[in-house]
C-alpha cells in the first residue's frame, strides 16, 4: 500500500472538516483528531492559548471523535445485519 500526500495540514483542517473528509479512513480521522488534541494541550499547558479558546476547540474535537466512532459503528451494525456498510 502506498502512502497518500498530504493534502492538508492540521492547521489547515477543522475537526468538522475532518470528519466530513471521504479521503481520510476513520483510523487516520481518529489519528489526526487525536494529534489535534495533544497539540491544543501543549499550548494549554505553556499559555501559548486563551484557556476558553482551548476549551472551546477540545469541545469541537470531542464531537468529531463521537461522530467519526459513531460511523464506525453503523458500519458496523450494517455488516453484522448483511449490509455493506459505507466506506
Amino acid at each position: 500500500m502506498f502512502d497518500r500526500p498530504e493534502l492538508y495540514t492540521e492547521t489547515d483542517m477543522t475537526p468538522e472538516s475532518i470528519v466530513a473528509d471521504d479521503i481520510f479512513s476513520r483510523e487516520e480521522k481518529i489519528r489526526r483528531l487525536r494529534d489535534m488534541k495533544h497539540e491544543l494541550g501543549r499550548k494549554a499547558e505553556d499559555g501559548s492559548a486563551n484557556l476558553e479558546a482551548v476549551e472551546e476547540r477540545m469541545a469541537e474535537i470531542n464531537i468529531a471523535v463521537t461522530k467519526v466512532k459513531r460511523e464506525q459503528a453503523e458500519d458496523d451494525a450494517g455488516e453484522v445485519l448483511g449490509r455493506t456498510p459505507s466506506a
